[in-house]
């Protein structure tokens, strides 16, 4: 009877592990551009040493936080959790659903699955699906060859992150090797964006000097038409002024 219970036990436990990998891995398949600042860059935090569980004066001296201004701080979260446990509109979930079929297959997948078992995690990866697709339509609105290079590197970030939960599941040799050429790939499709972007900005000076070159240029002649068709507007309309209002028709 003990034994029945634990492999009962044993066997949930597995399904949570489970439910929990695919929730959290298709949260950060579906979440939107990781921003340029990768972890490594970041500046290196300060060392605390053991001082810092000494109490200091500012720590004697700080007064401690009202229950009333603690507790204003948490509905904030809890009204950010609802939100995102809250219902998609038919509409979005068909067209966030639709994007990642064309764009990202392994995530379509990822999402069936979770609709079926898991409604909440569904929900809450939709909604970042829905978010980051609505981020790529716009910059395809601007420039659908830039949006091009966005779209690739959304999609192999979202493997570099899948092959991340699967190492937490157990990394093997090949894993790693696979994980590697991903980052590698990554960082040319940055480096291919971070060029785009430096020979759109080029073409935007390049314009800009000819408008300055212009304005150099035609100083005389530009503010010599702008004044003759100030000129002209003033005229007509001192004619309008002074002439004679029509007379109306005396009724009999």
């Amino acid at each position: 009877m003990r034994l029945e219970r634990f492999i009962s036990g044993f066997g949930k436990t597995l399904q949570r592990q489970r439910a929990t990998w695919l929730g959290v891995v298709a949260l950060v398949l579906a979440s939107g551009l990781l921003s340029r600042s990768m972890a490594d860059d970041k500046p290196a935090t300060p060392n605390k040493s053991a001082d810092a569980s000494k109490p200091t004066n500012d720590k004697l001296n700080k007064k401690p936080v009202s229950a009333d201004k603690a507790f204003a701080k948490r509905p904030v979260v809890a009204e950010a959790s609802k939100a995102d446990a809250e219902p998609i509109s038919p509409k979005r979930e068909k067209a966030a659903v639709a994007f990642a079929q064309q764009h990202h297959l392994e995530l379509a997948e990822l999402l069936s699955r979770l609709k079926a078992s898991h409604p909440d995690q569904y929900t809450k990866a939709l909604r970042e699906l829905d978010r980051t697709r609505e981020r790529l339509e716009k910059a395809q609105e601007k420039d659908a060859d830039r949006y091009a290079i966005l779209l690739r590197e959304w999609q192999l970030d979202s493997r570099v992150r899948l092959l991340a939960a699967r190492m937490t599941m157990g990394g093997t040799p090949e894993l790693e090797t696979e994980l590697r050429q991903v980052l590698l790939e990554r960082h040319d499709v940055r480096l291919q964006l971070l060029t785009y972007d430096r020979e759109k900005s080029k073409a935007r000076f390049l314009k800009m000097d000819e408008q300055i070159a212009e304005h150099v240029q035609n100083r005389e002649a530009s503010v010599d038409r702008e004044l003759d068709k100030i000129k002209k507007n003033a005229d007509l309309r001192k004619r309008s002024l002074t002439k004679p209002a029509a007379k109306r028709p005396v009724d009999k």
